[in-house]
């Protein structure tokens, strides 16, 4: 019995560490406060970006993410920067409201999606990580794809 009660002295204070620890990193795709980047404004006087993409399913069965930008420059080199960059940095994937990558060029192969509707998304974000934003209004792009396999 005594043995029991050491293992649930360690095991009980391990999980709920492990549980907030990694239910509050920001760089978890599955933390609630990941989308909760702050928004980089586009200043008046900068060329505003945006962002087009299509979703398309190739002869393998998987499904390939065309990405196609305005006034925006891919710049992984930068990326991590405390200073906020407006017309380059980096994309962020959502499939299903869930982050599941950075994207640093013009495709990116989602591999299988789930049976049914999927809602992919593309945000423009800034070297610092920040949402780029004009007016409010997040840089993004969103298609809904109907996986019938």
């Amino acid at each position: 019995m005594e043995r029991f009660k050491s293992f649930l002295v360690f095991f009980i204070p391990f999980i709920v560490f492990f549980i907030y620890f990694t239910s509050n990193n920001e760089h978890n795709p599955s933390s609630a406060n990941h989308m909760q980047h702050d928004y980089v404004e586009i200043p008046e006087g900068y060329q505003v970006p945006s962002v087009y993409l299509s979703v398309t399913q190739d002869l393998s069965g998987t499904w390939l993410l065309s990405v196609d930008t305005t006034h925006f420059r891919f710049a992984p080199e930068k990326v991590g920067s405390d200073d906020p960059s407006f017309n380059e940095g980096h994309a962020h994937i959502y499939v299903n409201g869930k982050k599941i990558n950075r994207l640093y060029g013009h495709f990116y192969n989602l591999d299988t999606l789930k049976k049914g509707e999927n809602e992919i998304m593309v945000t423009l974000n800034s070297n610092n990580h920040g949402a780029l934003a004009y007016r409010g209004k997040p840089i993004s792009s969103r298609v809904v794809v109907e996986n019938g396999n």
